[in-house]
């Protein structure tokens, strides 16, 4: 089995960590000054002391790395809690996404692997990458990208499986 590590953006943990700290933030800075009147300096001590370990801890989360194994018979990843394995023969087709993200300072990129399965889920593998590098490893001038490496490893083994679009 193969192995290595990607930083694997989980769009539902990003959506909640992302929601849950400017929510947080929100009611802070609102209800700042009722509790100002309301409660001691001591509370508000406490509400910025919980909002930085929320932020200490989704950043530390958010920058654990996926591992991902793979084999001839199927493919698994781990991160944190979140443990997925997929056997390629329950997998419908496969196609390969890039994505572009608008930040603030321009843009992220992202290399994403799809697995469509038979039962009708669909799973996502994904790297954050430089855009030059997805385009030289997508036409072949590279092969430095990992999950490009996986994306042709599934190609020569199940053709049939992949999807072009």
């Amino acid at each position: 089995m193969k192995k290595f590590k990607v930083n694997n953006e989980s769009a539902f943990f990003s959506l909640i960590f992302k929601t849950f700290t400017v929510l947080w933030a929100i009611a802070f800075l609102l209800l700042c000054p009722v509790i100002k009147v309301i409660v001691s300096k001591q509370t508000a001590f406490i509400s910025r002391g919980i909002l930085v370990v929320i932020l200490v801890i989704g950043c530390y989360i958010a920058s654990r790395q996926t591992t991902v194994e793979y084999g001839a018979e199927k493919i698994h990843w781990k991160w944190l809690w979140y443990d997925n394995t997929v056997n390629f023969s329950d997998v419908k087709s496969v196609h390969y996404n890039v994505i572009h993200e608008r930040t603030r300072y321009g843009y992220n990129h992202r290399f994403e692997i799809v697995f469509r399965l038979k039962n009708g889920t669909t799973l996502r593998l994904n790297d954050t990458l430089k855009l030059e590098d997805i385009d030289n490893s997508i036409d072949g001038s590279t092969d430095d990208i990992k999950l490009m490496q996986l994306y042709r490893f599934i190609e020569k083994l199940y053709p049939e499986k992949i999807k072009r679009h």
